[in-house]
């Protein structure tokens, strides 16, 4: 009888900060904005990133007119998973290293949350950083499935 430390419903939730898919759709989100601008004026920046990073079946031939649709609607999408990515990322690691953080930036762990010891105010703001290093994944596999769904449709003959 083989045990298992996860239930199976929670592996791919506990495996996702480490998956190769994870680090596309993370690629993806955070060129994905820059990548606008070249697409408004018709270069198909955005269909080649999302056949890069995401897999995306695109049709190889040129629209200009679609791709510059495609990166107008898409623009708060871009947006927000810019966001998302940046943030979660970031609190990430800032929570994760937070000793590091008080010797690079200054203050002090005695009024800070679990403070008044180092160690408790690690482990309060590690229990953060570990919740993101499995929230921001998630966030980000639903928007970049939203952006592919939205690629497909605007920028592939209907």
């Amino acid at each position: 009888m083989r045990s298992s430390l996860a239930a199976p419903a929670a592996r791919p939730v506990l495996a996702a900060p480490f998956t190769a898919d994870t680090w596309r759709r993370t690629a993806y989100a955070v060129v994905a904005l820059p990548a606008t601008l070249p697409s408004l004026i018709g270069r198909p920046a955005q269909p080649a990133l999302a056949r890069r990073f995401l897999g995306t079946p695109l049709p190889a031939r040129r629209r200009p007119f679609r791709t510059a649709l495609h990166a107008l609607v898409s623009l708060p999408l871009n947006l927000l998973a810019f966001l998302i990515a940046m943030y979660g990322w970031s609190l990430v690691l800032a929570n994760l290293l937070y000793p590091l953080r008080i010797a690079v930036f200054g203050g002090t762990w005695e009024d800070a949350w679990g403070g008044p010891t180092l160690a408790g105010a690690w482990a309060v703001h590690s229990l953060g950083g570990f919740a993101f290093l499995f929230i921001t994944p998630l966030l980000l596999r639903w928007v970049t499935r939203v952006q592919e769904r939205l690629i497909v449709r605007v920028v592939k003959d209907v």
